[in-house]
């Protein structure tokens, strides 16, 4: 396959992936990936202590902002990125062994973005994002999305587990104390 040919049929991918509207079934095994996803992520960081249970105390200005600030960044760009862009739209059009190779360099690219991200552009936060735990968090994150994206052959449902995973995280696991304490 040439470099044009595999480029028009990652951008074909991608915009398939965008305009697809998954069917209720499709949402609803999505739905299960998430509550597998929280079931095997929540144990884990309640029992590091790197997730606490807190009470937000956001205004109602306060709660659309971050909601809409990571709607796009993280979970739309970075699902553009590792789902749209690197994984093919059909998992049934590769063979089983290179599907597999690409969807574990996808997710190795996504979970090493998070420390690369933080040295980058917010370095009192590294010692978040490159924390073992919170990659193995990123980890499970990124293996969910990535079982939606294949389920549902749409961006949207990794879009919605990504969103509400990091603002779970944010407002009620701990994760604003802990990117503010990065400040």
């Amino acid at each position: 396959m040439s470099i044009r040919s595999f480029a028009v049929q990652r951008a074909a991918d991608l915009q398939g992936a965008l305009t697809a509207i998954p069917d209720a079934r499709s949402w609803l095994a999505c739905s299960l990936v998430f509550v597998i996803f929280v079931a095997c992520a929540g144990p884990i960081g309640l029992a590091s202590g790197l997730l606490s249970p807190t009470t937000p105390h956001l205004t109602i200005e306060r709660v659309f902002s971050t909601a809409a600030i990571v709607f796009i960044q993280p979970a739309l760009l970075e699902e553009v990125v590792f789902r749209g862009l690197l994984l093919p739209r059909n998992p049934r059009s590769v063979s089983r062994p290179r599907l597999v190779s690409v969807a574990v360099v996808a997710l190795a690219l996504y979970v090493l973005s998070h420390p690369i991200n933080a040295m980058l552009f917010r370095p009192g936060a590294l010692h978040v994002f490159a924390n073992p735990v919170y990659l193995v968090l990123a980890t499970l994150l990124g293996i969910a999305c990535t079982a939606a994206y294949f389920i549902s052959k749409s961006l949207w449902p990794p879009v919605a587990i990504h969103w509400a995973a990091v603002l779970i995280w944010l407002w009620f696991l701990g994760g604003e104390r802990l990117l503010t304490a990065a400040t």
